[in-house]
């Protein structure tokens, strides 16, 4: 993105040719200059910015110098400050829904100031996901047999045969070993040429098996009871099918009809000569509604794999089949009238599992959006035209009267729309004694996001229509940062045939996970990232650049996880808030590009700016593996090397320059997770019992509950569907595997696939009242773990797939079941929950999960088994087989050339594309909903979700005058690390808050509170749920609670009524605060919230870098206590009054003077820390800056 004014470095721009094109740069190798030679990668990315948008207005020469002389400037104690112009902006619904929100207002309020309302549009690109919405209030699914009919529940599913994998059944992992020409020729001689229709497509015959007819035996009205109307058996693909085409059954549940028309005992006979969007009918009269089936032609590339011949994707060109088996084969008449009670056989085991060829799959279903059920594979699965099959569970509740169609049970399942580009496998099977429902569980999540959030997205598709230069992701899609990964992400753009780096800045502090991409990018308040995405440059102070050293090899039991918690703890003791780490050294190369997302995930954990590995070979590869276009790739490769920001990391020679050095040797990581109250608190597994029990007796702190000794052993029994569990000290109740921080990496997530595997193979099983759940980060995820063939045996433990989105990690975590609440709460007992997610902040996971532990999937997978956190998995077994023999962690841990193996084959190319070709329009949901049109929001004041917010209201076209705040109030009195997350909540409203009195007087029932991150675009809603947090310690309270004392009165209230006692006073106030206010999310309503309680300042030991800077861009005033004073040394109890006089001249890094009731004064810092923050906040905030600047 090039700025409008003349540049002065056009002299640098070259040309370089890659193919056939012809491409400009700036060569910044043409400046001559040594020092670009010693500028680590980071800060090169940050130079080319400056050179290419130096215009002497928001980019000046001397800026550019500044960075080149980074050597030096680093150093300085007052720190230089620099502009950066990323390349675009990414946002999440949570923060996208406000910005959105605003850019509305903003454009009313320049209407109101007589400018054009147009102007407000992003100039700098912006990618929009809406991720944040979907709550896990569905995990483990009740069957279609289970009168609850869903909910946080204990059925078991599963996806495959009981014989996957065994002796006799053609499984995945044997696929290519007996996909035998006599399996299929076998197949075709029993099937017979008038099963065929149409061979237009070489050989596309009707998959009916031993039949001379593809008629199939259908229940008779005569002689079935509508509770008895069954389904034909369904065949369905242990992988998705290479050319994409299934041949499709009947959808379920029936609701019985009477025959009107056409023969009641039959399904309709397949037509030959079928073309595309050609249906067959005759459905009608055993259903609701009619099912049609949609012809497949040569060429057509449905929601599967789109490739043309399986070679080219390294897949096999027979795929096994199954029908669930040891599936009992009955015989009987095909005429309509009640069957002679048929004799069983057991189906052989070549007969379990049949090898059908790829021809021989011929129709796709046409979706049913009423339905919103996919149907399978129709297959006649006995030896004869009249038989049918059906399970264990099937065979012990039937008799004469249900055969031969018999009961078999299908569970509802999303069109592939719900999923991204997921076809969902799904049948009964013995495997569990329960039909297989985890897609329901997802579809339930994806209805209620939807019914719970059609405003917001409504709003949001507003916003698509009426906002030039901003795509949105629609929701289902996956997780902002792995769908920027795997998609988003440029690496190097092309703008105008100029070549320039990928970079951008996001609303999310986790955008950083680019940075394993080799992208420069970081995360700032929605207020900042509004202002670049109207064209302003990001003001930041030059940082250092830490370069993190990484050697040797990782040890077999050791993850990335464990990796980048290692790193988390050891850069939080090194001190790296506000500076850049740059990892380097020869064990770059040991780790996959997923790793390295991972460790640039949690920078925000570890306190840095960015965590940056420059782009090298690897790099390549995973652009490759992700399906990038070889053109493109080959322009990256090329820019890169050309301008030396190509990294060889093997080559010592090219090690920059950096402010200190700190190493790390991979063989010294050992399996850890982090908590249970911080994601730097590291704990070796080895140590982790001892830790807990430590913690559980510790005073109340990041690593202690304060529970008395004598009550460390409590147990607590209760009764859960009917059994009776008990809960003690250390009980696992949530254990989730989610989050962009590893479902991004397919090495730990078929990790726990392989580990869930073998768990169950070795007979363990997770108790079913822990809330176990998958939501992962894109839709490639489930393809490759649906195409290794683990997905069964995650399901086996719990572990569906809920939905794609940040859900456990933000706090959407769901309800867990009554009587496990009513247990902890009234036995006060520290239970935890157990994710691979990234924060584990108190209160963020669950309201009743004290204590949280980030751990690798794998790990997740084994404390679920365990079912506590207080274990020692080298000394204690996680349970028994079934032959009384314990089974250790060690025995079922998958080695690390499994895991690999397992990687390299099932994660492919196909996956990626097949997932992004419909990332914009995949969701069938998103695609009905209608939006306004129009340039301006019809804004609806009677919503709770979509409000025009009070930000612009009196404003006038001249700025006002600063002023200082006289006798101000103490709203909070708070300690050190409160985060955004006790700032402003992401998760459900609790019942008896400021916020649900709102709603409710609004008419809403608690169900349909939802959440404070989906009311983000309501001021008054959010408003209320500022400091709503039930673990906010407030030291005028002295124990957790979003409560506080109005001090003129002493009365104690809600934070919200309080601060409307001060406004209806007349009276100012401000908060004081420890270390590291504001950690956490990047969230603009924990500085927006604040302003509408009528915070004016904030008064700190020291601040979290993005909340600080959203503090200004909102007017209020980030204060500092002086080097080695806070509340404490000064004497402060927080009930005095306070007085902040501003000079009239304000600048950067000024210290003034709190005059305190009572005659006490101390000395401040004003954490204005560059001249552009002085200037929005003498606007009012930076949104008003840019409303004056757009009407002048």
């Amino acid at each position: 993105m090039a700025s409008d004014g003349p540049n002065p470095y056009t002299h640098l721009l070259s040309e370089v040719k890659i193919g056939d094109k012809t491409y400009k740069y700036y060569d910044l190798t043409a400046l001559k200059d040594t020092r670009y030679e010693r500028l680590p990668f980071s800060i090169r990315v940050l130079l080319e910015s400056a050179i290419r948008n130096c215009d002497n207005f928001q980019v000046k020469e001397n800026d550019v110098e500044s960075i080149l002389n980074w050597e030096k400037n680093q150093t300085d104690p007052k720190g230089v400050e620099v502009p950066f112009r990323p390349s675009r902006v990414i946002l999440q619904d949570f923060t996208g829904v406000p910005a959105v929100v605003d850019f509305a207002a903003m454009r009313d309020a320049v209407k109101k100031l007589g400018g054009d309302p147009e102007n407000i549009n992003p100039i700098c690109p912006a990618d929009l996901v809406i991720d944040h919405s979907v709550q896990v209030e569905f995990s483990r699914t009740r069957t279609g047999d289970d009168p609850g009919g869903g909910g946080s529940l204990a059925g078991q599913p599963c996806g495959r045969c009981v014989n996957y994998g065994q002796p006799g059944c053609i499984s995945s992992a044997q696929r290519g070993m007996r996909t035998s020409s006599r399996l299929n020729s076998r197949l075709r001689r029993a099937r017979g040429s008038s099963a065929h229709i149409s061979r237009s497509h070489p050989a596309s015959p009707m998959v009916t098996s031993r039949a001379t007819s593809p008629t199939v035996f259908s229940p008779s009205p005569s002689n079935l009871s509508q509770q008895s109307v069954q389904q034909p058996i369904y065949l369905v693909p242990t992988s998705p099918p290479v050319n994409g085409t299934v041949m499709v059954g009947v959808q379920q549940p029936w609701a019985f009809q009477p025959a009107t028309s056409t023969e009641p005992n039959q399904l309709p006979t397949m037509v030959t000569n079928l073309t595309l969007g050609d249906s067959v009918g005759g459905m009608a009269n055993y259903q609701c509604q009619p099912v049609q089936y949609t012809a497949m032609v040569p060429g057509y590339q449905p929601p599967l794999y789109p490739t043309p011949h399986p070679a080219q994707i390294g897949l096999p060109q027979h795929h096994s089949y199954y029908t669930g088996s040891p599936y009992i084969q009955y015989h009987g008449s095909n005429t309509g009238s009640r069957p002679t009670t048929p004799e069983p056989r057991q189906l052989s085991d070549l007969e379990k599992c049949q090898t059908v060829d790829m021809e021989d799959i011929s129709l796709r279903p046409r979706w049913s959006q009423r339905s919103r059920q996919m149907p399978s594979t129709r297959r006649r699965p006995g030896g004869s035209e009249d038989s049918a099959s059906m399970s264990d569970t099937s065979s012990t509740k039937s008799d004469a009267s249900q055969t031969p169609s018999l009961r078999l049970s299908m569970s509802s399942l999303p069109s592939p729309l719900d999923v991204p580009g997921i076809p969902i496998q799904d049948e009964v099977c013995p495997f569990h004694e329960r039909q297989s429902e985890w897609s329901n569980a997802l579809q339930k999540n994806q209805e209620l996001e939807f019914e719970r959030n059609r405003e917001r997205f409504v709003f949001l598709k507003w916003g698509a229509q009426a906002l030039q230069n901003m795509l949105i992701v629609p929701p289902g899609s996956g997780i902002v940062h792995q769908v920027n990964l795997e998609y988003l992400a440029r690496v190097v753009f092309e703008q105008d045939q100029i070549l320039f780096p990928d970079s951008l800045v996001g609303t999310d502090s986790h955008t950083t996970m680019i940075n394993g991409l080799g992208v420069v990018g970081w995360g700032v308040g929605g207020i900042e990232a509004e202002a670049v995405m109207l064209g302003q440059a990001v003001s930041m102070v030059l940082p250092k650049v830490v370069g993190y050293r990484i050697t040797g090899n990782l040890s077999p039991l050791a993850t990335s996880t464990d990796v980048v918690l290692t790193i988390t703890k050891h850069l939080r003791q090194v001190g790296v808030v506000g500076k850049f780490v740059e990892f380097y050294g020869p064990g770059v190369q040991q780790l996959s590009l997923a790793d390295r997302a991972t460790i640039s995930n949690m920078c925000p954990e570890y306190g840095a700016t960015i965590g940056f590995f420059p782009v090298d070979t690897t790099t390549i590869g995973y652009l490759r593996q992700s399906n990038r276009d070889e053109a493109k790739i080959a322009q990256i490769e090329a820019y890169l090397k050309a301008v030396r920001m190509f990294r060889d990391f093997s080559d010592a020679s090219q090690d920059p320059v950096f402010s200190e050095k700190v190493e790390l040797d991979l063989a010294d990581v050992v399996p850890s997770v982090s908590g249970p109250k911080r994601p730097h608190d590291r704990v070796a597994v080895s140590a982790m019992r001892d830790d807990f029990l430590q913690c559980l007796g510790n005073k109340v702190g990041f690593k202690g509950f304060g529970i008395p000794a004598d009550q460390h052993e409590k147990t607590v029994p209760f009764v859960y569907e009917g059994k009776e569990y008990t809960l003690k000290h250390g009980s696992v109740v949530i254990a989730a595997i989610t989050s962009c921080t590893n479902t991004s990496n397919p090495s730990v997530m078929l990790g726990a696939g392989l580990l869930a595997k073998n768990a169950v193979e070795a007979g363990l099983n997770v108790v079913p009242y822990i809330k176990t759940s998958l939501s992962p980060g894109s839709g490639v995820v489930t393809h490759y773990l649906q195409h290794s063939g683990v997905t069964p045996y995650l399901q086996k433990l719990g572990f569906d797939i809920v939905g794609y989105g940040c859900m456990t990690c933000i706090g959407n975590s769901g309800p867990i079941p009554e009587p496990i609440v009513e247990a902890i709460e009234k036995n006060d007992l520290v239970c935890c929950g157990v994710l691979s997610g990234n924060r584990n902040f108190e209160g963020r996971i669950h309201p009743n999960t004290r204590a949280n532990y980030l751990a690798s999937p794998l790990l997740v997978i084994a404390y679920a088994l365990a079912g506590r956190v207080d274990i020692d998995f080298e000394k204690e077994p996680l349970g028994h087989n079934d032959a009384g023999e314990a089974v250790f962690l060690r025995d079922i841990w998958p080695s690390r050339e499994t895991i690999q193996a397992v990687e390299q084959e099932h994660v492919v190319p196909a996956m990626f594309k097949d997932v992004y070709a419909r990332i914009t329009t995949g969701n069938e949901r998103w695609n009905k909903l209608e939006a306004p049109q129009g340039k301006l929001y019809p804004w609806d004041s009677s919503s709770t979700y979509i409000k025009s917010p009070p930000f612009f209201e009196g404003m006038t076209k001249e700025v006002p005058t600063v002023s200082g705040i006289i006798d101000a109030h103490v709203l909070l009195h708070l300690g050190d690390s409160v985060t955004t997350d006790h700032i402003s909540p992401a998760g459900s409203i609790a019942r008896n808050s400021p916020a649900a009195r709102f709603l409710a007087a609004r008419g809403l029932t608690p169900r349909e509170f939802n959440s404070y991150g989906s009311r983000r675009g309501n001021d008054a809603v959010m408003a209320r749920g500022t400091f709503a947090n039930i673990r906010l310690v407030n030291k005028f309270i002295g124990k957790a609670g979003p409560r506080t004392i109005h001090i003129p009165s002493g009365e104690e209230l809600d934070v919200f009524d309080a601060s409307e006692r001060y406004k209806e006073e007349g009276r100012p106030v401000i908060i004081l605060a420890g270390k590291e206010y504001g950690s956490g999310s990047s969230r603009d309503w924990a500085a927006k919230g604040p302003f509408l309680l009528g915070v004016r300042a904030v008064i700190a030991e020291s601040y979290e870098r993005i909340h600080r800077s959203n503090l200004v861009g909102m007017g209020i005033i980030p204060m500092q206590y002086m080097e080695g004073q806070n509340a404490t040394t000064i004497g402060l109890t927080g009930k005095e009054t306070f007085t902040i006089n501003l000079p009239e001249e304000l600048t950067t890094g000024m210290v003034v003077t709190v005059q305190v009731s009572g005659g006490c004064s101390f000395d401040a810092l004003v954490r204005f820390d560059t001249e552009v923050e002085l200037a929005y906040f003498k606007h009012g905030g930076i949104l008003n800056y840019m409303i004056r600047k757009m009407c002048q």
